[in-house]
């Protein structure tokens, strides 16, 4: 009897044994026909399976020997296939190769915006590099011989000649946060990239790395996220501008943001930021309001700035700057948001208008008619150009003597003087100096606010 329960509970250890194989060999990679077939061979062999192993070897694009710590920092980002004029040259030691692919990395710098300025021309802004596949990113370069780095969250710094301090982290992590607040509609749902940002502490060693003019102060590069500045009294400015440049380009990505549209709200955040206008805005709205404005038309379509000389240049500027300030505070800030998702999905201006303000915003040149308009309104104002009306000398833009407000006397025909019984004209006595009264702050939601121009 024993016997037989025993034999019983060996054939049923063996059929489960047999049930428990198949799915055991196929967790280790292994097919069951196969390996039973070699367990029962007459010579059997070493189970190897099925997926091929490929040899160490490194690939010809492996470029891990030429990359520094960018390339932990951002490892979400591929490496581009070098062509054959980038490709490293295997005889040449890492520092050459390193240099190398750096010179041609800021190579597309040359050549864009070449202005060429007249003497004490003050911070005008340099085009940035948006070549059409700024989207397909690539990884920065190890650090060049003498500049020393760090890192953090935001930015990887490299620094020329000096440490980075926590000063310099400080200040750079704090115009992020303002920025990342200034335009919270384009960063809130796509996350900028971490920015590299190059200090220069020379003029000469900037000049020469980019190849930018000598009268740049700082670039940017769309393609590399990388921002190049020389440290400075314009290091803030400058650098709230070109920031603006790799933020709020990078929301349009796969498209490129038209020209106007990227420099106006570069200048528009500068002067927002900083509480001050360059001297060239100024100088440039008085033409605007003489009658020396750039048509929209064609203002609108200018890619490069290659053929403009300095005056151009900065009117060409000063409008775009203008014209965004205009979109930015004529209407809601929801409206301009919707004219930018409109411009990133490649409907035509006139149309992106009209779909994100209505009427009478069907045209291009309605826009500029309305700017020009509430352009000269602001400034009989004297909204615009408030220097000009402390200024007993100073000139408007018809070259006349007048002030904002003299001009706005003038239109309603009161003078500023009154005659005496005797014929002879009277001085108005000067008015007793009044107290300012500093009203407390309000609350205003952005996406309501409504005003004029700065």
């Amino acid at each position: 009897m024993m016997n037989a329960v025993n034999k019983i509970v060996f054939f049923l250890w063996i059929f489960a044994a047999v049930l428990a194989a198949p799915p055991l060999l196929r967790s280790f990679g292994l097919n069951p026909k196969d390996a039973f077939k070699e367990l029962f061979s007459s010579k059997p062999q070493i189970l190897v399976q099925e997926k091929e192993i490929s040899p160490a070897v490194p690939a010809k694009n492996d470029t891990r020997n030429t990359r520094g710590r960018a390339r932990e920092l951002r490892p979400d980002i591929p490496v581009p296939p070098q062509s054959e004029t980038t490709q490293a040259d295997d005889s040449l030691p890492i520092e050459q190769t390193d240099e190398k692919q750096f010179n041609e990395m800021i190579s597309g710098l040359e050549g864009i915006a070449k202005i060429t300025p007249e003497d004490n021309v003050e911070d005008l802004p340099v085009q940035p590099y948006r070549p059409a596949d700024s989207a397909q990113k690539v990884r920065w370069m190890p650090p060049p011989p003498g500049f020393l780095t760090a890192d953090t969250f935001n930015y990887l710094i490299y620094r020329e000649a000096n440490p980075v301090t926590p000063s310099i982290k400080t200040l750079l992590d704090n115009i992020h946060g303002n920025l990342m607040l200034d335009l919270t509609p384009f960063t809130i749902l796509i996350k900028p990239n971490k920015i590299l940002v190059m200090l220069f502490g020379k003029k000469n060693s900037y000049i020469r790395f980019t190849k930018r003019p000598a009268w740049s102060g700082a670039s940017s590069d769309l393609r590399s996220d990388t921002m190049y500045v020389i440290e400075g009294d314009s290091f803030y400015p400058l650098s709230v501008h070109e920031l603006t440049h790799l933020y709020f380009d990078g929301y349009f990505l796969p498209t490129i943001s038209p020209l106007w549209l990227s420099e106006g709200m570069a200048v528009y955040m500068q002067i927002s930021t900083t509480k001050q206008k360059p001297s060239w805005v100024d100088r440039s709205l008085r033409r605007i309001l003489d009658g020396q404005h750039i048509p929209f038309e064609e203002m609108t379509k200018v890619e490069t700035l290659k053929e403009y000389d300095t005056a151009q240049a900065e009117l060409w500027y000063t409008q775009a700057y203008s014209l965004v300030s205009y979109l930015l505070k004529a209407r809601t800030r929801d409206e301009f948001y919707k004219l930018c998702n409109e411009i990133k999905s490649n409907t035509p201006l006139h149309q992106a208008l009209y779909r994100a303000y209505g009427m009478p915003f069907n045209r291009v040149s309605v826009l500029e008619n309305v700017w020009l308009h509430d352009l000269q309104k602001a400034y009989r104002e004297g909204k615009i150009l408030q220097a000009a009306s402390n200024n007993k000398t100073g000139s408007d833009s018809a070259g006349s003597t007048k002030t904002p407000s003299a001009i706005s006397a003038g239109n309603t025909g009161q003078g500023t003087t009154k005659k005496s019984p005797s014929g002879t004209a009277k001085l108005n006595p000067k008015p007793a100096v009044q107290k300012t009264k500093i009203n407390k702050l309000k609350l205003v939601p952005t996406h309501a606010y409504k005003g004029g121009f700065d």
